[in-house]
């Protein structure tokens, strides 16, 4: 028998300021509907962009993720002493260049574990895979083929849809709707099954100030290693030419905010076409070109994180080669 969300839709489809939002419980129960494809076509279309105009609250994020943690497939993190990082990449670029697949490659070069995820992309934008499938590292099929890449390169790019099929499946309502929708969201937080919040460091970008508030929250609840920003276009990345605020989140429930720099306005960025963008890579890794300086930096506090957060007591790891 089909879910019916109409007990939903009668709190959630009230506008922005005359709906009210859904107990934890309720997400979980409305949320684990969705992911097991008891909820589809218009009935679905409905739940969705009535949460998009709304909002989702904390929690209702907090239902959403307990309701998600059963969908999440689990892989196996490289045992190492710095934590592995999992990065979210699910916008792509519009119209600066992607600098997410240098982002990580640097960080693995550092010998962090990199764990890429990522969906389908709009036509105009230029999505982190096909860049870094262009470097080497192409997309990976299953579970097992990432747990080998990041053994041996430290770094595994996985379409979403290896990690939890039916969070893809969830995402890609939004071919039909033209919106994005809280799967999105909380794709941005989702951990492989298994892995603690205090086991991987996660990078959550945001668009929007109620979605920064709304991450803020979700840590102070529930806390986890993490790095909290303003994305990019809503990736992960610093802006280069301005001052950047990122917000560092330990296990223990602490935070620190770091101002990245004031930015360099002389830096000459690549094309943002996906060619352009791989061969600029390859020339900052390969030492023909530098990394912007406030990208070293964001890969600095990165790096530095997962040593020390990874060290368990131990005296802390420093940077090798991180600027």
């Amino acid at each position: 028998m089909a879910f019916d969300p109409r007990p939903f839709l009668k709190d959630l489809a009230r506008g922005r300021h005359g709906a009210r939002d859904l107990t934890r419980d309720q997400a979980r129960e409305l949320f684990a509907a969705i992911l097991a494809g008891e909820l589809v076509g218009p009935a679905l279309g409905a739940v969705l962009v009535a949460l998009r105009v709304k909002g989702e609250a904390l929690d209702e994020l907090a239902g959403m993720m307990d309701a998600l943690a059963s969908h999440v497939r689990p892989v196996r993190l490289p045992a190492r002493r710095a934590l592995p990082v999992v990065i979210p990449t699910h916008n792509g670029s519009r119209k600066l260049p992607n600098l997410v697949p240098l982002l990580a490659m640097l960080i693995a070069r550092e010998g962090v574990p990199v764990l890429l995820h990522s969906s389908s992309q709009e036509s105009t934008r230029i999505g982190t895979l096909p860049i870094l499938e262009m470097l080497g590292h192409a997309p990976l099929a299953t579970v097992v083929e990432a747990e080998a890449a990041l053994e041996e390169r430290n770094l595994a790019a996985i379409p979403v849809e290896v990690l939890s099929p039916d969070l893809a499946r969830l995402m890609d309502a939004r071919l039909t709707l033209g919106v994005r929708n809280s799967g999105h969201t909380i794709a941005k937080l989702m951990l492989p099954m298994g892995v603690a919040p205090s086991g991987a460091c996660r990078l959550v970008a945001v668009t929007h100030p109620d979605f920064l508030k709304l991450m803020r929250d979700h840590f102070v609840a529930f806390p986890g290693n993490a790095f909290v920003m303003r994305g990019v276009e809503g990736e992960p990345v610093v802006r280069l030419r301005e001052a950047q605020p990122i917000e560092e989140v330990r296990a223990d429930g602490s935070t620190v905010t770091h101002l990245i720099g004031e930015g360099e306005t002389g830096y000459a960025l690549p094309a943002r076409e996906a060619e352009a963008t791989a061969q600029w890579t390859r020339d900052v890794l390969e030492g023909r070109s530098r990394a912007p300086v406030a990208l070293a930096r964001q890969v600095a506090l990165i790096v530095q994180h997962c040593r020390d957060q990874g060290s368990a007591g131990r005296q802390p790891l420093r940077l090798v080669s991180s600027k």
